[in-house]
């Protein structure tokens, strides 16, 4: 699940997406003026499973099982060690940092079995949780920050590695929303309710076609009613 932007008759709002990757892959899009977690859970319903996305904290209104975005995470620890760079501790504990992210991939690249993976999972808990507790109460220090986002965020740093089918980042919702952004520099947005409530509609079906590689000219008779034949 993503969010971004949208203007709707010169007021902000914004549009959120759900993506799947499931063998019969769905975009979905609404437009909201709010961008808060009640948003989010209105519109996940009663899902149950992985949720992916990055650390907006609407997203900590969601109960079930996250994966938070470790793209998101990488690149503010690269932030802090080029904000940080001639502090050998502050890199230090930065790289140590992103080193179990990439330990947790060469293993998983080997294609372990399951109860591999879950006691993989459990050892980068432990160890998150110790790169966690040695700066989160030092408050005003350069590593309190993102110490304290480790420890917040503990259990949905490595759902990835316990399930198999649950990705690291939220690179597929992001560039699920692209299209829109476009759209949005270019039109600067909707001029009302109607508009964009068919912008989403129009961007929900032709996402999903896209995605199920699907001719959208074809998907698009076929919402008309007309079947066409085979021949095209």
């Amino acid at each position: 699940m993503d969010e971004t932007g949208w203007r709707e008759d010169g007021q902000n709002g914004y549009i959120w997406c759900l993506v799947t990757d499931t063998p019969q892959p769905v975009r979905y899009y609404e437009y909201h003026r709010s961008r808060s977690g009640e948003v989010a859970k209105a519109m996940l319903g009663g899902f149950g499973g992985h949720l992916v996305t990055d650390f907006y904290a609407a997203y900590n209104q969601y109960s079930g099982r996250q994966q938070r975005c470790w793209v998101h995470l990488l690149r503010d620890l690269q932030a802090l060690q080029e904000a940080n760079e001639s502090d050998g501790e502050v890199v230090a504990w930065a790289s140590g940092v992103k080193r179990l992210y990439h330990y947790a991939t060469e293993q998983l690249a080997t294609g372990p079995p399951a109860e591999e993976r879950r006691q993989l999972s459990e050892r980068l808990w432990q160890m998150v949780e110790r790169f966690g507790l040695q700066y989160a109460t030092m408050y005003g220090h350069p590593c309190c920050s993102l110490a304290k986002r480790l420890l917040r965020h503990q259990d949905e740093l490595f759902q990835f590695v316990g399930h198999e089918l649950v990705p690291a980042d939220n690179n597929l919702a992001e560039r699920a929303l692209r299209p829109l952004v476009v759209q949005r520099k270019i039109s600067g947005g909707s001029r009302s309710q109607a508009g964009s409530e068919t912008r989403m509609k129009l961007a929900s079906l032709f996402g999903t076609w896209q995605a199920r590689k699907l001719n959208p000219l074809l998907e698009c008779w076929r919402q008309l009613g007309y079947e066409p034949g085979l021949a095209t």
